[in-house]
């Protein structure tokens, strides 16, 4: 028995072992090869920190356009995370944060509530993929939310750990408290209470130190005018402008499409089963919002996950598309499809397995009293 178990897990560790040396491969050469990319976030932590220790305003409001380096645009309470790492320099803390991110991706991959092998797939396709590449080359905070929506999606039974997830990835950014409605249209009272329990004391606590600028950031929004022109932008009435549409007919249609994305967050709450509306609404968090970096696409890991786990082979195109490799043939609206396609399939197959459940209790409730009469 021993020595079939033996010959069992040995082809295992060898595939592990080359899926790690790949990824070590792919995330080398992603860093090493960065030039004026490297370190673009960072920069704008780096800067929030400084400015806060030397009681300077952390936001720039003269700021008008996105997408620029330095810039810092996430809430208040964010630079208590950033200020540790910034407090070692910007070389230095750069590397240790690039650290932290990698490490938010493994234990985010590793939290998974999925089998071991879809995780292994997951971790190797997360790894090749542009979008953790070029978020961790830049510093981008998406492995910080991957990380914490695994945990949220882990923790859907214990209404603390959801809770407690879901405020965290708030005060990261702002798009992840779409989740706060899904769990007010379900009804979540106690993952609602632990949520803005968490969010209060953190709030309070950065307050206290100084970090209290809501205003400024809902005022550098604001002023950020420029989200339908962004040639990266990847959100639909950025991409439909990038293919020819006049931004007279695309900027509304963002518009519509916000709405939509809240409204189906609202259907998916009360007519998805829990888990797939848990993770359709994962993926309109991003949906949602005028501006959608390609480097956000890491969270699609996520419902992809679930849905390998159900057989859905299909779901790999979305993330195999999104291959470092494929960057020279990648268009925008990949990754526009991918978003909508991952929101479209985890609705479709949830919906199919509440149907599916439905139909076998009835039929269970139709046998009970004929075996009853026969008895």
């Amino acid at each position: 028995m021993n020595v079939r178990r033996s010959s069992t897990q040995l082809p295992e560790l060898v595939a592990r072992g080359a899926i790690l040396a790949v990824i070590g491969v792919y995330l080398w050469f992603g860093l090493t090869t960065a030039q004026s990319t490297f370190g673009c976030d960072f920069l704008a932590y780096y800067n929030a920190s400084v400015h806060w220790i030397h009681g300077q305003p952390i936001y720039d409001l003269a700021q008008t356009s996105t997408g620029t380096c330095g810039t810092f645009q996430y809430p208040p309470p964010f630079v208590l995370l950033a200020a540790p790492f910034s407090f070692l320099g910007f070389d230095a803390g750069n590397w240790a944060w690039i650290a932290f991110l990698i490490g938010c991706f493994a234990v985010g991959t590793a939290v998974l509530p999925v089998r071991s092998s879809t995780r292994w797939i997951v971790l190797l396709l997360g790894a090749i993929g542009w979008p953790l590449i070029f978020g961790v080359r830049i510093g981008q905070v998406a492995p910080i939310l991957y990380v914490l929506l695994a945990a949220a999606w882990r923790s859907l039974d214990d209404p603390r750990g959801l809770g407690a997830s879901i405020a965290l990835g708030t005060l990261v950014k702002l798009q992840p408290g779409l989740l706060g409605l899904w769990l007010l249209a379900r009804r979540e009272w106690r993952a609602i209470r632990f949520a803005a329990v968490t969010g209060l004391v953190i709030v309070v606590a950065a307050a206290v130190v100084g970090l209290r600028d809501w205003l400024d950031l809902i005022a550098l929004l604001r002023n950020l005018t420029d989200a339908l022109t962004q040639a990266s932008n990847v959100a639909i009435g950025a991409v439909l402008y990038q293919l020819g549409v006049p931004a007279g007919v695309a900027g509304p249609v963002q518009s519509i499409n916000t709405v939509a994305a809240i409204l189906a967050v609202i259907v998916v709450a009360l007519r998805v089963p829990r888990e797939a509306g848990f993770l359709a609404t994962v993926v309109a968090t991003q949906l949602v919002s005028p501006i959608v970096w390609t480097h956000y696409a890491l969270v699609l890991l996520l419902p992809i996950a679930w849905l390998l786990d159900r057989r859905q082979w299909w779901a790999l195109v979305i993330p195999v598309s999104q291959a470092w490799v494929l960057i020279p043939f990648q268009a925008n609206w990949w990754y526009t499809a991918g978003f909508y396609a991952a929101f479209i399939a985890v609705v479709v197959v949830g919906w199919r397995e509440l149907r599916s459940e439905a139909a076998v209790a009835t039929n269970v409730r139709g046998r009970l009293p004929a075996q009853g009469a026969s008895a």
